[in-house]
C-alpha cells in the first residue's frame, strides 16, 4: 500500500547547452533537484520521459533542445505480486486476484512493478508478448479483486467490443456511516473531468450518465457491507456514487471515507458470456485477509 503522505512531483525542463552531450542520468541530476542515484532509479522505474516518450536508458545522450519530464512519487511502497494471485489462465487470457496497493496498469511515474510488468515476468512471456499484455478492464490501485489480462491484440479487441453487454461485475464495499436504505438504484451523472485533487464529482448538468445498484448485506453499528453492481463503467463510479449519498467507502480518503488500513472495495465476482468469450465463465473471489471491519 502507499506509504505515509506520498509526495508527488512532476518536473519538466529543456536541455540547455551546459548539459548537451551528457548522459541522461547525469543531466537529470544537474537540471532537477534530485541526485544521480535517484535519477537512475526514476529511469529504471519508468518515470522519465525524453521528448514525450518514456526512456529507460540511463546512458542515452542528451541533445540541446531535448524535452525532459521526470514524474516521481516518493514514500511509495508497492504490494508485491505473488504467483498465488494467478487463479485462472487460458493463454492469451489470465485472471488474477488483484490486491490492494497494486497498479493495474502503467502509471505516469512507473511502468516497473505494475501488474502488467510483474505478470509478464511471472509468465516468462517473450518481449513481444509482454508489450502486448494489457488489462481487459481496470481496477483502482487500492481496489482489490478479479481482474482479467490479455496478451493478444485481437482477443483483447473482441473482449472489449462486447464488454459492457456480455459481462457482469459485482463488488463488495464497507461504508460508514451506514445508509438508511436497504436497496438503492443510483442514477447520477458524473463530470467528465477530475478536479485539481484528481477527484470526480456528480454533475449538476451535462456529465456522463452513470447507473449503479446497491444492496445492504449486513450492518454492524454504524457500518454496512454492501453489494454493488455497476451498470456503467466510469472511472471511480462506485466511489463517487456512494460518497454523494453520504455513505463513503471506508478507507477511501479521497472521497470522504474514514481512515482505515485499506480501502474497503473488492471486485468479488466476474461473469463473462459469449460473444465476449467463446464459453461462459462465472468467477467468485473472496476478499483477502486484510478485509476486516
Amino acid at each position: 500500500m502507499a506509504g505515509l503522505n506520498p509526495v508527488f512531483q512532476d518536473l519538466c525542463s529543456t536541455v540547455t547547452s551546459n548539459v548537451n552531450g551528457q548522459r541522461l542520468d547525469q543531466g537529470l541530476s544537474q537540471i532537477f533537484p534530485i541526485s544521480r542515484r535517484r535519477a537512475r532509479r526514476a529511469i529504471d522505474e519508468g518515470g522519465v520521459y525524453l521528448n514525450g516518450k518514456r526512456c529507460r536508458t540511463a546512458g542515452r545522450t542528451l541533445k540541446q533542445g531535448d524535452r525532459l519530464r521526470v514524474v516521481l512519487l516518493e514514500k511509495e511502497t508497492l504490494t508485491p505480486f505473488d504467483s498465488a494471485q494467478l487463479i485462472w489462465s487460458k493463454p492469451p487470457l489470465y485472471l488474477i486476484h488483484k490486491r490492494t496497493g497494486q497498479y493495474a496498469q502503467e502509471a505516469l511515474h512507473r511502468s516497473r512493478g505494475t501488474l502488467p510488468d510483474e505478470l509478464a515476468k511471472h509468465l516468462k512471456l517473450s518481449a513481444q508478448m509482454a508489450r502486448s499484455l494489457r488489462p481487459v478492464h481496470r481496477l483502482d490501485r487500492d481496489t482489490s479483486g478479479l481482474m482479467l489480462f490479455c496478451s493478444d491484440a485481437r482477443s483483447l479487441q473482441q473482449l472489449q467490443q462486447h464488454w459492457h453487454t456480455a459481462t457482469r461485475k459485482e463488488y463488495l464495499a464497507v461504508v460508514e456511516p451506514a445508509p438508511a436504505w436497504d436497496e438503492r438504484e443510483i442514477r447520477l451523472a458524473i463530470d467528465k473531468r477530475r478536479d485539481t485533487r484528481g477527484c470526480y464529482h456528480v454533475a449538476e448538468e451535462g456529465g456522463r450518465p452513470c447507473f449503479s445498484e446497491a444492496r445492504v448485506f449486513e450492518r454492524r453499528e454504524n457500518r454496512a457491507l454492501l453489494s454493488l453492481l455497476p451498470h456503467t463503467g466510469r472511472t471511480h463510479q462506485l466511489r463517487v456514487h456512494l460518497s454523494s449519498l453520504g455513505c463513503p467507502i471506508l478507507g477511501d480518503s479521497r472521497y470522504g471515507g474514514k481512515t482505515h488500513k485499506r480501502m474497503m472495495l473488492h471486485a468479488h465476482r466476474l461473469n463473462i458470456a459469449p460473444p465476449a468469450m467463446p464459453e461462459h465463465h462465472d468467477w467468485l473471489c473472496p476478499p483477502e485477509e486484510d478485509w476486516q471491519w
